[in-house]
């Protein structure tokens, strides 16, 4: 019996422990539940497209300016207006500047006439004429000699008559001073008649040598400076000419495109000042959507990359844009940089100054969608909790604006979509805390 009941009672005690395990380790289990943290959780989607906002502009905007002062004789458009290239859009008045057209066209005609004159040399008639005042000069020269030669034989013999005189007079008394008087005052007039007969002579053959000169020229013709200097007074009064007409052409202002008149600031009787605007002209048919695009960002934006574009007022309608043009340089104040976007308008449903969104394909351009709840910060970095087998995990994040309730954060190789994260983390919460979902 003893024996029986030292046999029993250790075989009851080990069936008691056995009993007692299975119950241990559920109270542990409870204890490890009961001590877990309560956490919020939802799963990160797939890459959202990638949406960029900005504004639209025109694709041409033209401030036309007038290049010439002067009174507005008339203005043809009122905003609202459209217009094509080459249309009158407003007209100065132009009676003075036609007079300076007249009078430079006047002044160009006859230098070119010279000119032409000049080079073309002395006609038959002109040799002719200058012939004749050849034989003209020589007529007077030979006359003018001829008459040399009398005066010099008047000039002689009143020479002879007055030594003969002087001789006389101042050897006997024969001679009385009134003769002598007499006899130089002839020698004095002789003399004189002598030298203005010389100097017509001299006079006459200038003249000679005058005409034979003029027809040397005549046949030889004007001289290479002659020529280059009715040349430059030609060019020179054909600019006066070019001036006038351009001052002419400046007072009708035209459209320098086709487009829409947005803006006047002109009416008749006015006084338009040049560079001063006075017409503002934009063509919609084409616009642009300015964007700037962050730099974690900018080098998956291309070149002729093709994008949607939405606004609000087209709520149901997507339009087809490419991007144009991406700065190699960012903006002075920011760490964006500056692209532009081209959609065609020629349905006209697109405004400047409306908002866009342009959409990228998400194979462009991937990014996942966090609420800002769930973003921690942590000496000027972002992090995020997983939750991985009721475990949290403290992941580095970048992340981007989307809107005031939503982040876009960018894909690494710890963060990814269908992974759990954690919103509104506790401040207690931290690397390896065991969590479960509410």
């Amino acid at each position: 019996m003893n024996r029986l009941n030292q046999l029993i009672v250790p075989a009851v005690f080990m069936l008691a422990t056995l009993a007692v395990l299975p119950a241990c380790g559920a109270i542990e289990a409870e204890e490890s539940s009961a001590s877990a943290v309560p956490v919020q959780i939802i799963k990160l989607g797939q890459g959202a497209t990638a949406g960029l906002n900005g504004k639209i502009i025109p694709d041409q905007s033209i401030n036309i300016v007038s290049k010439a002062s002067g009174k507005v004789a008339e203005v043809r458009v009122q905003e609202g207006s459209k217009v094509k290239k080459g249309d009158v859009l407003v007209q100065l008045e132009t009676s003075e500047l036609t007079q300076q057209v007249k009078q430079a066209e006047y002044s160009s005609t006859a230098a070119q006439a010279k000119l032409a004159d000049t080079q073309a040399g002395a006609r038959t008639q002109e040799i002719t004429g200058l012939q004749s005042a050849i034989l003209a000069a020589g007529g007077a020269y030979q006359q003018a000699t001829a008459a040399v030669e009398q005066a010099k034989a008047g000039l002689d013999l009143a020479t002879s008559g007055y030594n003969r005189l002087r001789n006389a007079f101042e050897s006997s008394s024969n001679v009385s001073q009134d003769d002598l008087d007499k006899g130089t005052l002839d020698y004095e007039k002789a003399k004189a008649g002598y030298e203005q007969a010389l100097g017509a002579q001299k006079s006459a053959e200038a003249q000679l040598r005058g005409a034979e000169a003029k027809l040397e020229l005549a046949k030889v013709g004007p001289t290479e400076n002659t020529v280059k200097a009715l040349q430059a007074d030609v060019e020179r009064l054909n600019a006066t000419l070019e001036l006038a007409n351009s001052g002419l052409s400046n007072a009708t202002i035209t459209a320098p495109i086709d487009g829409v008149i947005v803006k006047k600031g002109i009416s008749p009787g006015e006084l338009a000042q040049a560079g001063v605007q006075i017409l503002s002209l934009v063509n919609m048919d084409q616009v642009q959507v300015e964007l700037s695009v962050m730099d974690s960002q900018i080098t998956q934006v291309k070149e002729g990359m093709a994008v949607a574009v939405k606004v609000q007022n087209v709520p149901d309608k997507s339009f087809q844009g490419v991007i144009s043009f991406v700065s190699p340089v960012a903006n002075s104040n920011s760490n964006t940089f500056p692209v532009k976007v081209k959609v065609d308008n020629k349905d006209g449903l697109l405004f400047a100054g409306i908002v866009a969104e342009v959409q990228l394909n998400a194979s462009q351009m991937s990014r996942l969608e966090v609420p800002k709840s769930a973003v921690v910060k942590k000496d000027q970095k972002e992090y995020l909790f997983t939750a991985e087998n009721s475990t949290a995990h403290l992941v580095e994040v970048k992340t981007e604006e989307k809107n005031q309730d939503w982040l876009y954060v960018m894909p690494n190789d710890n963060i990814k979509a269908n992974q759990q994260i954690i919103v509104k983390p506790a401040d207690n919460l931290t690397e390896g805390t065991k969590v479960k979902a509410e």
